[in-house]
């Protein structure tokens, strides 16, 4: 396969091969499991979200708990979220509301 040849100024080569979504829930089958939540912790301003243009946290999310559908950001992590707030970190336009998930609920890992 030929190797691909970036231009000056070409911001494709920051969202190079991709392990991000549905490809990162795959590999982290078995690894964690998350104590059902009762309410979503994380929600997309929608009109805020500049989607397709950035894909920040689409990209960054460590347990690939966002998708991008209709140009925008969706968090559907009510099951893989790893609750680590990268997502509203890297959000440039503070569209990720964050909070913790309530008491005795959320992601418990199973590393040996």
């Amino acid at each position: 396969m030929a190797e691909k040849k970036y231009k000056r100024g070409d911001s494709s080569i920051l969202y190079g091969p991709q392990i991000v979504g549905a490809k990162v829930r795959e590999l982290l089958k078995g690894k964690y499991e998350v104590i059902p939540k009762t309410k979503q912790h994380i929600k997309v301003n929608r009109v805020k979200c500049i989607g397709m243009t950035c894909q920040l946290c689409y990209i960054s999310c460590p347990s690939g708990s966002f998708e991008m559908k209709e140009g925008k950001a969706i968090w559907d992590g009510m099951e893989t979220c790893g609750e680590c707030g990268t997502c509203r970190y890297v959000c440039p336009v503070n569209a990720i509301d964050w909070s913790y998930p309530e008491a005795g609920t959320g992601i418990v890992l199973k590393w040996s």
